[in-house]
């Protein structure tokens, strides 16, 4: 660890529809200012591509290498006397020629891993409706190509493979130091990297602390705040909460492409209740008087800030035994888990949740104390930042 106030580089490409990669980034841009770093950002956004031909059809080029990143983040190296380099999302306008300039300046370069994307040209590990790792057990990108994995689409889809088996071939990826957000989420890497070297670390997002985290519960209360969407996990959810006792409330909020069947689903049972869009304090006062927070989803996703949210409250999670979302609540034990495939296993999830709330209320609240809040968080920068087994920047561009 240093005591050195290092000066850093935060990079991120904006997707056009915002995301929880945004809010990271936003946050721990913040977190380093609030504890004195310099902390530059160098952003892109796909916004740029409205309104442009020309643009759209340079977009492939520039996914492989963009000169327009290398150019400048170097410019910006010399000229901010940066000593960190660190990406959060580099694709499709920013490239991966960002590690280069880092490594041509002689300036180490962390990237935090938010999706699968070097992995899985969707970025998702998920295709027809189910888990899928295809590209990444047979190290082939074949069935991501005749499914049109990214955006269903053949030639976009061939952009992104043709990106990651060129910096495959580079080497680049074995040149950068990693950021993973779980133990989950470091294992899926197993094929490309070696996950147990010194340019490896792990590092989950944080929120801060809420004002008020009273809770006072009265009644069998769960929450389910998220996209209405399939692949979230909500019809699993609907099909299962109706097996459940009629005193078993469930409170849902959010919008997506299942929301009328939502609607129906509360019109017709008297336990669910529907309330679409609502800010995000309103939905933290209902979580803080719940028995739980249900995350059905049935992707392995990235790291869901209502699950951190919810622990800072206190509030178990009820969550499907998946990916990084079921890594969290198997590490924190600040929940129950259940195997989508099986109802008697959610059943009994719900029933752990209500009998031994208290216990893992305190084991919530106690993860979210070492590990999920902003100080604990600013720790684990610091040593990262400052490890000296970090990757040093010295590769060549």
């Amino acid at each position: 660890m240093t005591d050195k106030k290092q000066r850093v580089l935060m990079v991120h490409n904006f997707y056009q529809i915002g995301g929880g990669e945004h809010t990271v980034f936003a946050n721990e841009v913040q977190l380093l200012r609030d504890h004195g770093h310099t902390v530059i950002e160098y952003t892109r956004s796909n916004d740029e591509l409205k309104g442009s031909k020309l643009k759209t059809l340079l977009t492939p080029l520039s996914t492989l290498w963009s000169f327009k990143t290398h150019r400048e983040v170097k410019r910006i190296i010399k000229n901010e006397k940066i000593d960190v380099v660190h990406c959060h999302n580099t694709f499709p306008l920013i490239s991966p020629s960002v590690y280069y300039a880092a490594g041509k300046m002689n300036v180490p370069v962390f990237q935090t891993i938010h999706n699968f994307r070097f992995l899985c040209p969707a970025g998702t590990f998920f295709c027809d409706g189910k888990v899928c790792e295809s590209c990444r057990e047979k190290n082939s990108f074949k069935d991501a190509l005749s499914r049109k994995c990214y955006r269903q689409s053949k030639v976009q889809t061939l952009v992104v493979v043709a990106m990651l088996k060129l910096h495959r071939m580079l080497g680049t990826y074995k040149k950068i130091n990693y950021i993973f957000l779980t133990e989950f989420n470091k294992s899926r890497f197993d094929k490309l990297i070696d996950i147990n070297g010194s340019n490896v670390f792990i590092k989950p997002n944080f929120v801060a602390r809420a004002d008020d985290t009273h809770r006072e519960l009265s009644r069998k209360k769960f929450v389910f705040a998220g996209r209405l969407d399939e692949n979230k996990g909500i019809k699993l959810l609907l099909e299962r909460w109706k097996l459940l006792p009629a005193d078993y409330e469930l409170h849902i909020y959010g919008e997506g492409e299942c929301v009328q069947l939502v609607q129906e689903a509360a019109e017709k049972y008297p336990n669910i209740e529907f309330y679409g869009f609502v800010e995000r304090e309103e939905i933290a006062r209902d979580i803080k008087t719940s028995y739980g927070l249900v995350f059905p989803s049935i992707l392995y996703e990235g790291f869901p800030m209502i699950i951190s949210e919810s622990m800072s409250y206190g509030c178990p999670v009820l969550s499907t035994d998946l990916g990084n979302h079921g890594s969290i609540v198997r590490q924190s034990k600040g929940g129950a888990l259940f195997d989508p495939e099986s109802p008697e296993s959610f059943t009994e999830a719900v029933e752990l949740i209500i009998k031994d709330n208290a216990r893992l209320s305190e084991n919530a609240a106690a993860y979210y104390e070492s590990t999920l809040n902003p100080e604990s968080n600013y720790k684990a920068f610091t040593e990262i930042y400052g490890s000296p087994k970090a990757i040093a920047g010295k590769q060549r561009s």
